[in-house]
């Protein structure tokens, strides 16, 4: 069955291998699914491009299986015959996959690409057969078996599955050295699952539609309100996803990292005011997180992708590299009309579906305390109790996301969040004077006294929401 972190993933390798692998765009570049099937979803929406040819292979005759395998030992290919192989959630279900394997080195061509993704771990789960799970050196004992190489090997933590994700070539890895750092000779069309995962143009509206789908409102402006909460815990280290045009990260008066593919800075920054020009994504994957190993994350601000799985992984990232004091904001919580909250964007102001993350956490993680704060344009969500060894989220991640991502704001819960009648007004002077000696309480405190602490945080803190 197809999650989540497993179309992710393809989407990496695709990005990392596939966009950047010397092709010969002379003709279409083949592509076969080994065992595409469509339960819950298929690599189609990433190989959707007209620069493909794709097929779904399966032993299933279901509607989406273009070649129907007979045999799933044996596969109806000439030698060297097909540039691009995958294959995803079906390994588990091969008795004897090392067969299977063999087949799809004789058949990839001699500067083509083996895809594979694996679970190695979670529930039983027969389709009609679940035989297996894998670990790492199970891709390199497939790769010495079959005398083909192993580019790259990256084991997931997201649960329940830990996906192994492996690239394979009959190229050797000073071959891959040798890839462009962009792909910059060729324009690639925009595949499906980036298509449902950027950003779209603008619907036409009329001007009455502009006038309700555009509506803002909120006691105070957000950067104010930002700039009281960095006066009040005056952090020492402060990161920031979503970076834009710097307005929010010029607030620092410490020590700052951002992240941000396309930032477009108007403002002035200090000197100690770094940016990483990537995704959020990508940076807590590259060799760069090790900036924040030698780094104490006092105050973290997430304005990035407006969809729920995005700020769902950046929270999860956030976390991993928290202290017990770190302090986590959040942007857009509050769509101001049900428009604003669509997954694509078809209003001027759009917070996309991060409104969920609230929900999420509410249910997943009661343990930390969240403040809703009543700010223009689109509310912000204050985060506090974070605790780097919880892994609930990760472990849970693609259910979650199978959850809500499908989730509508409607009856009982568009009434919660548009109306916003969870928020407190960010003019209270409790709110800050209560942040303010957590914060300082918090970073000073030794292990023991900590708990304590958040306790006593968490029963002044629901006293001023009632104020």
């Amino acid at each position: 069955m197809m999650h989540a972190s497993s179309l992710e993933n393809m989407q990496k390798c695709y990005e990392n291998f596939v966009k950047k692998w010397p092709w010969d765009f002379t003709r279409k570049i083949s592509v076969v699914d080994i065992g595409g099937v469509n339960v819950n979803g298929t690599y189609a929406d990433i190989f959707s491009g007209s620069e493909f040819f794709y097929q779904s292979a399966d032993i299933n005759p279901e509607e989406n299986v273009d070649i129907l395998l007979e045999d799933p030992y044996k596969l109806p290919f000439e030698d060297n015959s097909v540039d691009i192989l995958i294959s995803g959630q079906a390994f588990e279900h091969v008795e004897f996959f090392w067969l299977l394997f063999s087949e799809m080195v004789r058949v990839i061509s001699e500067s083509g690409l083996i895809i594979l993704i694996a679970p190695s771990s979670g529930p039983i789960h027969r389709y009609p057969v679940d035989c297996y799970r894998f670990y790492p050196d199970a891709y390199k004992a497939l790769a010495s078996y079959t005398d083909c190489n192993l580019l790259q090997l990256y084991h997931d933590e997201r649960g329940p599955w830990k996906d192994l994700v492996g690239v394979f070539s009959k190229q050797s890895g000073e071959f891959t050295k040798s890839l462009k750092t962009k792909s910059d000779s060729f324009s690639w069309q925009l595949n499906r699952y980036e298509a449902e995962t950027f950003p779209a143009r603008l619907y036409e509206q009329t001007e009455d539609e502009r006038r309700q789908e555009n509506l803002i409102k909120g006691k105070e402006n957000y950067l104010v309100t930002l700039s009281k909460l960095h006066e009040s815990i005056v952090p020492n280290f402060y990161l920031e996803i979503g970076v834009r045009e710097g307005r929010s990260l010029c607030l620092a008066n410490c020590e700052a990292l951002g992240i941000d593919p396309q930032y477009d800075i108007k403002v002035a920054l200090k000197s100690n005011h770094q940016i990483f020009s990537t995704t959020s994504d990508r940076f807590f994957e590259s060799e760069d997180i090790s900036r924040l190993d030698t780094a104490d994350i006092d105050l973290a601000f997430i304005d990035g992708m407006h969809l729920f799985e995005f700020a769902l992984r950046d929270f999860i990232n956030i976390e991993k590299k928290s202290s017990s004091h770190t302090i986590v904001v959040v942007d857009d919580i509050f769509p101001n009309h049900v428009i604003q909250s669509s997954r694509q964007r078809k209003s001027r102001v759009w917070t996309g579906d991060v409104w969920k993350l609230a929900e999420c956490l509410s249910k997943f993680r009661p343990d930390l305390e969240l403040i809703y704060l009543d700010t223009l344009p689109t509310g912000l969500l204050i985060i506090v109790g974070l605790n780097s060894n919880n892994k609930v989220l990760l472990e849970s991640y693609n259910p979650i996301v199978r959850e809500y991502k499908n989730m509508e704001l409607e009856g009982e819960l568009e009434a919660k969040i548009v109306e916003r009648k969870l928020a407190i007004s960010p003019s209270k002077s409790e709110l800050w004077e209560c942040l303010s000696q957590f914060s300082k309480d918090l970073r000073r405190a030794n292990h023991s006294a900590k708990i304590t602490l958040l306790n006593e945080f968490k029963r002044k803190i629901r006293k001023v929401k009632t104020l």
